[in-house]
């Protein structure tokens, strides 16, 4: 996997920045060599930054946060509301990560130790090559120049959309030429402006023995995270009790239910979802994603090229997904068979009906 990544990152580089504006001081192999060389060396900061989320004009959420990262791969993050003055901590300790919210009665937990989420101990470099990786397809690159950010020379990188449906929008990013690490982020999706910023950066920090532990009250409990989205697998029937109405589904004689899948999830998110899995002349082909139609700002669908059912749809070529709000339902369909082509997925949908009507 490590070695993939390697060949992965020298590859994207490569491909990024040869196509470049403008007279750079350093050449793309010589970015290469540079990344590639600190592939071995371990990353150990400290850093102080903002968070910002903006809709349409409006701050609606608003952080600082310092970060405390060791060469181990530990790492705690404490962020602090400044809306509602809430201070929330999340610790990596190499076998789990506990996230803590002050005042609440339930820490969460996720077990580390088998690797099953490996992004968190990647470093930041190899984070923002997957997060590049995820665009490479959706988004053509630029580098607009070198600056001077917390005394680090970095490049300022923008990343436009070249399809409608893109889920990332347009990006800025400020990376420090020596680490790789990003010091400033900002994505613009729609009227959804989002911004990460370094304000402070140690490379050479003196952690403390406690640093990487967390002060939770004996009264918190902590709960493993999959206990929190467990899902349970049942009927048509049991599906509809869950959402609390009739939904859609496909219907025809070459596709056939697999699984129907139910949750209720807590937390920010608090709803019911179901998610009906089909087989198409008995091969995996589609999933459709159905839950009650978001209402909070930020939520709504981007409108493309596409309609289903008379809806306005987002489409998201990287994932293959179409989503459409219904009925008070938000449904998402994803395609798991390459063969199956998106004008064949709409076809199908219009030919949907309520399951309490078959």
């Amino acid at each position: 996997m490590k070695k993939n990544l390697v060949i992965l990152i020298a590859i994207l580089l490569t491909g990024l920045l040869s196509g470049c504006k403008g007279d750079m001081a350093v050449s793309s192999e010589e970015i290469v060599t540079k990344v590639l060389s600190e592939k071995e060396s371990k990353l150990s900061y400290y850093g102080e930054g903002v968070m910002k989320l903006t809709t349409n004009g409006e701050v609606t959420d608003d952080a600082s946060f310092k970060e405390y990262a060791a060469e181990d791969g530990k790492r705690k993050i404490i962020t602090t509301d400044l809306i509602n003055n809430l201070e929330s901590y999340s610790l990596n300790d190499g076998n789990q990560l506990i996230s803590y919210q002050t005042g609440s009665e339930t820490a969460f937990s996720i077990d580390l130790s088998e690797e099953a989420l490996p992004a968190y101990a990647d470093s930041p470099k190899e984070q923002l090559m997957m997060m590049l990786d995820t665009i490479k397809e959706t988004h053509d690159y630029e580098i607009v120049g070198e600056e001077k950010m917390l005394d680090l020379n970095v490049y300022h990188l923008k990343a436009t959309p070249n399809t409608d449906s893109s889920i990332f929008g347009e990006v800025e990013l400020w990376i420090d030429q020596k680490t790789w690490f990003m010091v400033k982020f900002i994505s613009v999706v729609g009227e959804v402006k989002s911004e990460i910023e370094y304000k402070t950066l140690d490379f050479s920090p003196d952690f403390k023995e406690d640093t990487f532990t967390l002060d939770i009250p004996d009264t918190v409990e902590i709960t493993p995270i999959e206990s929190e989205f467990e899902a349970n697998y049942g009927s048509l029937e049991d599906a509809q009790t869950v959402l609390d109405q009739p939904f859609l589904i496909f219907a025809g004689e070459n596709i056939t239910v697999e699984n129907v899948e139910t949750m209720k999830l807590q937390g920010e998110l608090a709803r019911p979802e179901v998610t009906v899995y089909y087989l198409n002349e008995g091969i995996p082909s589609v999933l459709v994603s159905i839950f009650p139609t978001p209402v909070e700002a930020g939520a709504e669908l981007k409108p493309g090229k596409y309609q289903v059912r008379g809806q306005d749809a987002e489409y998201e070529d990287f994932i293959k997904a179409i989503s459409w709000d219904e009925n008070g339902l938000r449904y998402t369909i994803l395609i798991q068979n390459p063969d199956i082509k998106v004008d064949e997925v709409l076809e199908m949908a219009e030919n949907m009906v309520l399951n309490n009507e078959m």
